[in-house]
């Protein structure tokens, strides 16, 4: 099974009024045909932003990408043009991005956005190109698809809305699907309808799937393999069992101990104290010194280096390793 996507060292950086910051650190990871990988951690630790990186989708004005590769299907989407990229994009690599609502054009009905796809990837048009649709919008199980094909988003709720970002991102058939936290603000139920339409469609097609959340809860039902991000960078890497059986890094341990579903009634749960520090002030050392309760002297000063602890079980943490990122 060969690898669809290959990340290798990938640096974002931004431009703010003070100094550069850097929103993706030197981050490498693969991803093979058929299979899902999971990325989790908090708001402000670099999901979207990677994701947002290799869909090519940086702000020219104040973002950057430094450095890496990002290879797809052995292209390296960084050295391709806006042309060659845009007839990758909705088409080889497809993106659900996160908030159905605002994701979609408000003024337009559902038939004309999802056609737009289409039309201009596959050059479907006309009645064809609407049959097309109604075919997709069946498949993700909308109920009454004809009805919703001549329907704007706000008369759709936001389950359904999920349902037609994802048939947009699914009518092209991609090789590679970039799920963004899919099922935040969805209830329960619509919440595992979601999960088990996206593990259905890429089974049905062995599509590879980027799936970024923040809830564990809902990795554990969909990921192969697991990737943990703290500011920016990937503090542990592993096969989703071994994230779950055998967590390695202190925020790994924080994030899984901090489940709702860990306590009983009336225990008080075990948070992580603290918060995820600005980029702009990051301290010289780990990331995550503040709000860990391992912390030793080194990792005041020095940052640790991402070495395996294990088969195909990567971790940063000086806790495991006395490598730092000077060291080769």
């Amino acid at each position: 099974m060969k690898n669809i996507l290959e990340v290798k060292n990938l640096t974002t950086s931004f431009n703010t009024n003070k100094n550069k910051i850097k929103a993706v650190d030197g981050v490498s990871f693969n991803l093979k045909e058929g299979k899902v990988l999971g990325i989790v951690g908090e708001s402000g630790c670099g999901k979207s932003m990677t994701a947002m990186s290799i869909m090519g989708l940086i702000e020219s004005q104040n973002g950057n990408i430094d450095n890496g590769e990002i290879m797809f299907n052995e292209k390296n989407l960084l050295s391709l043009n806006l042309n060659e990229l845009d007839k990758i994009r909705g088409n080889e690599i497809a993106m659900i991005f996160q908030e159905p609502m605002i994701a979609l054009n408000p003024v337009l009905k559902i038939k004309d956005q999802i056609g737009e796809v289409i039309k201009v990837h596959k050059n479907i048009v006309s009645e064809e190109n609407n049959k097309k649709v109604l075919e997709f919008l069946n498949l993700v199980g909308i109920k009454r698809a004809e009805e919703v094909l001549n329907s704007y988003p706000h008369q759709l709720s936001g389950g359904m809305c999920q349902r037609v970002m994802i048939a947009m991102a699914l009518i092209c058939i991609p090789k590679l699907l970039i799920a963004d936290e899919p099922t935040t603000a969805l209830d329960v139920t619509v919440q595992a309808q979601v999960l088990e339409l996206i593990n259905n469609i890429k089974n049905k097609f062995n599509m590879a799937v980027l799936f970024i959340t923040h809830d564990l809860g809902v990795i554990c039902e969909v990921a192969d393999e697991v990737m943990v991000m703290y500011a920016g960078k990937i503090v542990e890497k592993a096969k989703v069992e071994d994230i779950f059986d055998s967590p390695k890094h202190p925020y790994t341990i924080g994030l899984i101990n901090s489940r709702p579903e860990n306590f009983k009634r009336g225990e008080i749960p075990k948070c992580i104290k603290g918060k995820v520090p600005k980029l702009t002030e990051l301290p010289e050392g780990c990331s995550f010194y503040e709000r860990c309760d391992f912390r030793m002297d080194i990792c005041q000063n020095e940052r640790p280096k991402l070495n395996f602890v294990g088969i195909e079980h990567e971790v940063s943490c000086f806790k495991y390793n006395l490598k730092s990122d000077g060291e080769e």
